[in-house]
């Protein structure tokens, strides 16, 4: 199909005078005709009456006054008849049809004569009609009276008034269109303004006001319909700037308008020689939230979080969402100290639990500082470092932490460690060691704790201090958990098999506890194993637990009944208490090795040792001593009447063959010699 288009535009008034001109066309010849028909008509019965009345007249002066006797009179009479102008022809027959008298002023003869209907008739510019004339002629009574009218002058005068109303007719078009050429352009010098408002409107340029003066309503209604237009038009662009430059969720400052700030905050400060801050802010435990509550609480927390850090920062100063759930301060005119002190204050408004849906939620933040210009003196290069004190502070447990050159090479490490780690994972670079654990009662081990080292192609091994941070980050830890237990499940089943005593025990990371499908994936590889679920323990921290108390009692509650043990690993570091603790299905307390490593009766750890050991024996919980390193700290934990221990003293983590040999050859007398 081939489609042909023109690029040529009419203005308004070349169509207004176009349609004008066409519309003339087709009307004035049918006006002209209709005065034309209109008039000829009339003058035609005008004629034709005055015609009829003349003939009766002459045949009534004929008929009256005694001119057939008196052929000379009658002739006479007929000449004088002839002399008006208007009668061509007359003439008196009998009934035969023989001439009495005829008189002519042409060469019109009897043989001529044609009566005529209308003017016109058989071509010859005579107008024949006949009249009866009841007179007696030799002898006959009966005759007729023969006329010629002349139609000339009708013809003269129809001609000129064809010419007459061409003539007005033609006028009056040309009038019309000038009248509506001068009508169209008071009609469109308005439209004409407002054509060129619409263009600036197109350009961008929406900043004055649109008010045509004019009389012609429509117009005028159109002028101010397009201002409205103007108006929302405004209003709109002003709403999409704020959308384009403001985060949707939570009503702060974006990305965008983050990096616009701090391009003018480097240009403020290099030219006024002054210092400002940057402070980047990621979520801790955001994720876990999201993915076990689902985005609709983890949006209300991102709300809560924003107007929480809007309170505590000032007017001066921009609080930014810049990702899912990172965010960025710009501090004005300040130190290092005073920023330092800034992201404290942010780090500790996030903090307080707030409850969102029945849920009792707590998040805490992980805030890297720089420092213009001593931390970098570009935008990109303060993003970029404030970035790496940001993860420096989120794997070292600190709320804060500034900017120092050093952190660039653990960065990198760290950057390198967290690409190559799901790769890892499944290239089967991780492996299973084991820590055991030690009865008090017994002398015998009564169980072991699966850990994990990474044996890297390149670094060699690697410590689970070092990657565990990164796969809780890439949220990987709880499959590289599964991932070994399932591995090493039917060897751990022979050595249950030995040591009827004997217990295993898992650690669950504070992301994958809330994940409601850990337990059905722990009894399908239990079922795949035939590994007897009464001797599995997990291991779960303190501080996971107090994350989410309720939904955390819930979960191990479930473990609880399904009939695996749960103990609390590194009791001690949190903000729990006992009394606390006994709410939840705890079989076994594991004191954190801070507690225990240097411990003597003279300790101020001591007495919290103590008391853990005999508030927990009262709950009905069994206690775990982690960190024994030393036969007098042995020596007071069993006085204390600790449980059971687990500490480099017994054994270093250790892989599975060499687990079976230490188990065989275990005697405990060998770890009492002074």
């Amino acid at each position: 199909m081939v489609v042909i288009t023109s690029n040529k535009r009419f203005g308004l008034t070349s169509h207004v005078m176009a349609g004008a001109f066409l519309m003339h066309i087709i009307l004035l010849p049918i006006l002209y005709i209709n005065i034309s028909k209109t008039f000829s008509n009339s003058a035609e019965e005008q004629f034709i009456g005055n015609a009829r009345e003349i003939s009766g007249l002459l045949g009534d002066m004929i008929s009256v006054s005694n001119m057939t006797e008196n052929k000379s009179r009658l002739s006479s009479f007929m000449d004088y008849a002839l002399l008006s102008g208007e009668i061509l022809f007359i003439e008196i027959v009998d009934q035969q049809g023989n001439v009495i008298r005829s008189q002519e002023i042409t060469s019109i003869t009897s043989k001529d004569f044609i009566e005529d209907v209308n003017i016109g008739d058989h071509g010859d510019d005579v107008y024949f009609m006949s009249t009866p004339l009841n007179i007696s002629f030799d002898g006959f009574q009966h005759n007729t009276l023969k006329l010629g009218f002349d139609e000339t002058i009708v013809n003269e005068k129809m001609a000129a008034v064809n010419q007459r109303s061409i003539a007005i007719l033609g006028i009056y078009s040309v009038g019309m269109l000038i009248l509506m050429g001068f009508f169209t352009k008071v009609i469109t010098r308005p439209l004409r303004t407002l054509r060129d408002w619409s263009r600036d409107v197109a350009k961008g340029e929406t900043d004055y006001e649109i008010n045509v003066d004019t009389q012609i309503k429509e117009v005028n209604s159109l002028s101010h319909d397009l201002e409205k237009m103007r108006q929302s038009l405004v209003e709109l662009a002003e709403r999409m700037h704020y959308k384009a430059m403001h985060d949707e969720l939570t009503g702060l400052p974006n990305r965008t308008l983050n990096d616009d700030r701090l391009d003018q905050a480097v240009t403020r400060a290099a030219r006024e020689n002054t210092s400002f801050a940057v402070l980047l802010l990621d979520l801790d435990r955001f994720k876990d939230i999201n993915d076990t509550l689902g985005h609709g609480v983890g949006d209300e927390v991102l709300r809560i979080v924003a107007s929480r850090l809007n309170t505590v920062i000032r007017e001066s100063d921009t609080i930014s969402r810049i990702g899912g759930d990172e965010f960025c301060a710009i501090v004005e005119n300040t130190e290092r100290v005073v920023a330092e002190n800034i992201a404290l204050k942010l780090a500790n408004a996030i903090e307080p639990p707030f409850k969102i849906n029945g849920h009792t939620l707590q998040v805490g933040t992980s805030i890297g500082i720089a420092v213009f210009p001593v931390d970098g003196m570009t935008p990109e290069l303060l993003i970029q470092h404030a970035d790496v004190a940001m993860y420096e502070a989120k794997y070292k447990g600190l709320k804060v932490a500034s900017y120092h050159e050093d952190m660039n090479k653990h960065r990198f490490e760290d950057m390198q460690l967290s690409i190559e780690l799901k790769d890892g994972i499944n290239s089967g670079q991780f492996e299973a060691v084991f820590q055991p654990k030690i009865d008090l009662i017994t002398n015998r081990p009564c169980g072991c704790e699966l850990l994990s080292q990474w044996n890297h192609p390149r670094f060699g091994i690697i410590s689970p201090e070092k990657f565990i941070p990164l796969a809780e980050r890439e949220n990987l830890v709880g499959k590289l958990t599964l991932m070994l237990f399932a591995q090493n499940a039917v060897q751990l089943k022979s050595v249950i098999e030995q040591y009827t005593e004997f217990q295993v025990s898992i650690n669950i990371s504070p992301i994958n506890l809330l994940d409601t499908t850990l337990l059905d994936e722990l009894k399908s590889i239990l079922i795949e194993t035939d590994f007897p679920i009464s001797k599995l323990a997990i291991e779960v921290t303190e501080n996971a637990i107090m994350k989410n108390p309720l939904r955390s009692a819930r979960i191990l509650e479930e473990f609880a009944k399904a009939g695996v043990q749960v103990s609390v690993d590194d009791f001690g570091t949190g903000y729990s208490s006992l009394s606390y603790l006994q709410k939840f299905p705890i079989h076994e307390l594991k004191i954190d090795k801070s507690f225990v490593i240097g411990l003597h009766d003279k300790s101020n750890n001591y007495p919290i040792v103590n008391a853990t050991i005999a508030m927990a024996h009262d709950l009905g919980m069994t206690v775990v001593a982690e960190g024994v390193e030393e036969l007098h700290v042995l020596k007071l934990l069993e006085k204390l009447g600790c449980d059971h221990v687990q500490g480099h003293y017994f054994s270093n983590s250790m892989v599975y063959e060499d687990l079976r040999k230490w188990l065989e050859d275990f005697d405990m007398s060998t770890y009492r010699q002074v």
